[in-house]
């Protein structure tokens, strides 16, 4: 193949998504509620009556990015030629006993994450060392045909989950390790409203950028066939049951699981794409309950698994 139709393999695709629990003094210092209880702030930091009350007087249902502290991040990741499950990313900040502990646990987990995202930012080397090799290929091209070290994807992350995560890394001075991130601006950047190839937002795409065409995630799920969320823990739950059940062990796995779903959902829209064929995507299902159901996976993931019968009867369909 000729240097100038050289195509840059697809990178590795990273579904991800995160669980949040109020930044509430942030909240109470920036909104100024009126309180009529009095508050201790060594203790305020987990008051969410404090954010009932920026809710009731100032009209403020969903705060801002900012207002958001990541608690619990989980993730897949995804080949990008098989399309099956390569890797796997848990990681929840234990409950805290104070808001100091509470952000350092944040930090390290914002870490955590951001290193995670470039584990396979090789993948493609040789392909790419071998065209730069060439010395008819100019530093235009070379620039063009570099491979990105990974393609976010999940539902609704461009809406909250990456700006929470970039905002809140702002917060703690984190350098973002992907310069085509942060440090490349235009179309060569992720910020890059339609740069499908390094965010593909599954929201996005099934709505395609349109409002009023848009669902969520339970509701898209359950149309293919796929089990709703995990039983008995809603995302409206996740600060109560943080702040004071101390319940952060339930929330990484309500997380793993949206994760699944997910995943379930991303194979369906690639087949949809054409990006894989039927008998690929059959492949894929499969390996999928393989994943759900072989022996040492949590109960949730079995209950995904027994939940979905109708996702995973396409693999008897022979219509694809």
């Amino acid at each position: 193949m000729a240097v100038t139709s050289a195509i840059r393999p697809q990178a590795p695709v990273l579904i991800f998504d995160i669980e949040t629990a109020p930044d509430v003094l942030l909240a109470l210092d920036n909104y100024e509620p009126t309180l009529d209880f009095e508050i201790d702030r060594s203790v305020a930091w987990r008051d969410l009556r404090i954010m009932d009350a920026i809710n009731t007087q100032k009209k403020v249902t969903f705060p801002p990015p900012i207002f958001h502290i990541p608690i619990s991040i989980c993730a897949l990741y995804v080949h990008p030629e098989t399309f099956f499950l390569i890797d796997g990313f848990k990681k929840t900040v234990p409950t805290p006993s104070n808001r100091e502990e509470l952000l350092a646990g944040e930090r390290q987990l914002l870490k955590s994450f951001w290193d995670f995202s470039t584990k396979y930012k090789d993948m493609h080397r040789t392909w790419y060392d071998k065209l730069e090799s060439d010395i008819k290929l100019t530093e235009y091209q070379r620039r063009k045909l570099k491979p990105f070290p990974v393609t976010f994807s999940g539902y609704n992350i461009s809406g909250f989950d990456l700006p929470v995560i970039e905002q809140r890394s702002l917060r703690h001075l984190i350098t973002c390790p992907i310069p085509e991130y942060a440090l490349e601006d235009g179309t060569d950047s992720y910020r890059y409203k339609y740069a499908m190839d390094r965010i593909f937002d599954l929201s996005a795409f099934f709505s395609n950028h349109q409002q009023h065409c848009r669902t969520n995630l339970d509701n898209l799920a359950r149309s293919l066939g796929l089990a709703g969320k995990m039983e008995g823990m809603h995302g409206s739950k996740v600060a109560n049951e943080y702040y004071n059940n101390n319940q952060w062990e339930r929330i990484e796995e309500y997380c793993a699981v949206d994760v699944l779903i997910t995943y379930g959902v991303f194979l369906a829209i690639q087949k949809f794409r054409g990006a894989i064929t039927g008998s690929h995507f059959k492949e894929c299902v499969e390996h999928f309950k393989r994943f759900l159901t072989q022996e040492g996976k949590p109960p949730s993931y079995k209950a995904l698994a027994e939940g979905s019968c109708e996702f995973f009867a396409v693999l008897e369909r022979d219509d694809l």
